[in-house]
């Protein structure tokens, strides 16, 4: 049933309306931070900020690295697994107020690293040991709730904080990697902090939507429960892991074959748990349309990825393929589904029945213009200049399109009545899942 919102309610925006929720302070101010980051790379891009920062070690592209991925995803991740996380465990709620002082030390702590970095590395690396603390009292408030909770219902939430929790790790190496100069650090700590994310964007899709579900592999199943989710866990798992590899062991011949067949394995599993949904009615639904195509993105990156890492490729094609393969990843799978349940959860918190209108598709197309600009630059890099830009400015597009309107609406005063009508349905899996 639509809920409905009494219009005779104070429906005033204020600051304070933040602290009332935790999916409203963390929803604000992760998409304050996706748009700055998504300013900062359309500058970069469009060659008005350079390549690097003079007099800093860290250029344009660690901090393009560490930003899409720890610069504003995580506070999405702990706003959305405080809100669906005591659903999900039959435990207490979490109050917004016990995130305030994680939320703000993480916000101001991005922005004092951004001042270092323009000036004082050690001053940049401070604010990414503040950025560091504040996810860190998130992850203990997370924590709590799902040692609180029932313990056969824990695994999904425990796998979450549990990722977190290496994001901090990630964010802490990275500032110690700057305030010592050591800039070659960057990339591997970025990358694994990429896979902890992807970690639990595929931990939370197995646990709310049907496409991961059960069924099909039932023989497997039967003995192994959960066996597709542990499959596809594996990828971030072992793909964060190769860059700790020493530079001679990860050009072996030996390990990118087992390397590719890990990865084609993984394809072989994930095309199947999601094209047997090509067609279905469900489909039609537009929640599930926009998640499904996020999803395919995700095949789309495995399958890349397993060519890339063939010995027999031609290694600028390697390179190329591998690029493609990371934005699928970033943009296409990370980004549609962020992007749909960023807008779900928001709209119904507000009270709104439909949060998928013409707007919100708009904001899909235009993420989908993105990744497929940001994929041709990355195959065909004659069009990269054309390409790169486009991609850039979609994604500021999206960025500053859904921010624009979901910070209005997340500071919007909602009375007491409407806020219980919404109650936590809207973090609610989107099929029911037997057992889950």
């Amino acid at each position: 049933m639509p809920i409905a919102v009494n219009p005779t309610e104070s429906r005033r925006w204020r600051l304070s309306t933040l602290t009332t929720s935790p999916h409203r302070l963390c929803f604000f101010w992760a998409g304050a931070l996706w748009v700055v980051w998504a300013l900062w790379w359309a500058l970069a891009v469009l060659g008005a900020t350079g390549t690097s920062v003079p007099g800093a070690v860290v250029d344009a592209y660690a901090l393009h690295a560490l930003g899409f991925t720890l610069g504003w995803l995580p506070l999405f991740i702990s706003g959305f697994a405080a809100t669906a996380g005591p659903q999900w465990v039959r435990g207490p709620p979490v109050a917004a107020k016990d995130l305030r002082a994680g939320v703000a030390a993480f916000v101001s702590g991005w922005a004092i690293c951004a001042a270092g970095v323009l000036g004082d590395l050690r001053i940049a690396a401070a604010g990414l040991a503040l950025v560091a603390t504040g996810l860190a009292a998130i992850v203990v408030r997370l924590a709590a709730l799902t040692s609180s909770g029932d313990p056969t219902r824990r695994s999904h939430l425990a796998a979450t904080t549990a990722a977190l929790g290496l994001m901090v790790l990630c964010l802490a190496s990275a500032a110690f990697a700057v305030a010592t100069t050591r800039s070659h650090w960057l990339a591997p700590i970025a990358r694994m902090a990429l896979w902890s994310v992807v970690t639990v964007f595929i931990v939370v899709s197995h646990r709310m939507l049907p496409f991961f579900g059960d069924g099909a592999f039932p023989i497997i199943e039967r003995h192994w429960p959960d066996a597709p989710l542990w499959g596809l866990v594996s990828v971030p798992l072992v793909q964060g892991l190769l860059p700790l590899l020493p530079m001679p062991a990860t050009s072996s011949p030996a390990l990118r074959w087992a390397v590719s067949a890990h990865l084609a394995l993984a394809a072989a599993v994930s095309l199947r748990l999601t094209l047997r949904w090509w067609g279905k009615p469900a489909l039609r639904q537009t929640m599930l349309r926009h998640l499904f195509i996020a999803l395919l993105w995700w095949n789309v990156a495995l399958v890349l990825g397993t060519v890339a890492t063939c010995p027999g490729v031609p290694a600028d094609w390697s390179a190329r393929l591998q690029g493609a393969s990371l934005h699928a990843v970033t943009l296409g799978y990370l980004g549609g589904t962020a992007l749909a349940m960023l807008t779900r959860v928001s709209a119904a918190r507000d009270g709104r029945p439909i949060a998928f209108d013409a707007f919100a598709r708009v904001l899909h197309g235009g993420l989908q213009v993105a990744v497929m600009s940001r994929l041709a630059a990355s195959l065909w890099p004659a069009f990269a200049s054309v390409a790169l830009p486009l991609a850039a400015m979609a994604w500021l597009g999206v960025a500053a399109g859904w921010w624009a309107r979901h910070a209005r609406w997340l500071g919007l005063h909602q009375g007491r009545a409407a806020g219980a009508r919404a109650s936590l349905k809207a973090a609610g899996p989107v099929e029911p899942r037997s057992g889950r």
